[in-house]
């Protein structure tokens, strides 16, 4: 230890704080030539139960047991430009928070409309390994689509106060653009060149024509996701389902969602947090 680094008054974060005590005890406050600490070795890390996903959990937990961790935005497998919390991340999250016997439960706080079909499968696997292990509430601002299917193997689900909290949309959907027309009256041509033999490269394209072969092959992948979709639902939400009616795409309010069996509740943040309790 040297004076200069202990010369003025320093705050220690309680996420760290295992990793400092344990450093301290162990004398590795070296400084290198350029003024800076070395990095801990990793078995003092893992005897300190230190890692990214462990302080996050713990800097999101209410009270310091019920980590609520937040799914909102264009859900996708990496990061999209409002959702920092990519489902890869998110699934890491959500797999410490289970094994961690330090959390009583969790909130999962959705405001989400929801996004791509990669990855969700996996996601709303992550909920289930938890539900298993610990209390799981899905908090509801907006859950639609992916977020839905993401959020059906939570333990209960409870739609938020605002009249305007939302859940369904339940099946999948593809926009396709044809630009070749407005390009054609900015005086543009574009010509697509394809390799010897590769008839079927990038088929689906803005500039050509849609073929037979291509809109079918749409249709079956859509109604591929969409019947895993309705799948992982029903193994989430089981006998609660009370009707057919919510596979048209509609989303519900509050009162229809709790009608049809798409949500337990409706309640605060307080409330989904004394829930877990309760569950626990």
């Amino acid at each position: 230890m040297t004076g200069n680094l202990y010369s003025c008054a320093w705050a220690v974060s309680p996420l760290h704080e295992n990793v400092i005590k344990a450093a301290l005890k162990a004398d590795l406050f070296k400084l290198n030539t350029l003024g800076f600490m070395n990095g801990l070795p990793q078995h003092l890390i893992e005897a300190a139960d230190y890692s990214y996903e462990k302080a996050w959990i713990d800097y999101l937990s209410m009270n310091g047991h019920v980590p609520v961790i937040p799914i909102q935005g264009t859900m996708s497998r990496g990061y999209t430009y409002d959702n920092y919390f990519s489902n890869t991340f998110l699934m890491a999250l959500i797999y410490k928070a289970a094994d961690d016997d330090s959390k009583t439960g969790v909130i999962l706080r959705y405001n989400s409309g929801g996004g791509t079909v990669d990855s969700t499968d996996e996601l709303a696997a992550a909920v289930a390994y938890l539900a298993s292990k610990k209390p799981v509430v899905a908090h509801v601002t907006l859950c639609a689509s992916a977020a839905l299917w993401s959020a059906a193997p939570s333990t209960e689900i409870m739609m938020g106060t605002s009249p305007l909290a939302k859940i369904g949309s339940i099946g999948t959907i593809y926009i396709h653009m044809n630009v070749a027309k407005a390009l054609e009256q900015q005086g543009m041509e574009p010509q697509i060149f394809r390799s010897t033999g590769a008839i079927h490269k990038a088929k689906l394209n803005s500039i050509e024509p849609l073929d037979e072969d291509t809109i079918g092959e749409i249709q079956r992948d859509l109604d591929a996701s969409a019947k895993a979709f309705k799948s992982g639902l029903r193994a989430g939400r089981g006998a609660k389902l009370a009707s057919d009616e919510i596979y048209t795409g509609k989303v519900y309010g509050p009162k229809d969602a709790i009608r049809l069996g798409l949500a337990d509740s409706q309640g605060d943040l307080n409330a989904a947090y004394k829930r877990v309790i309760q569950l626990s």
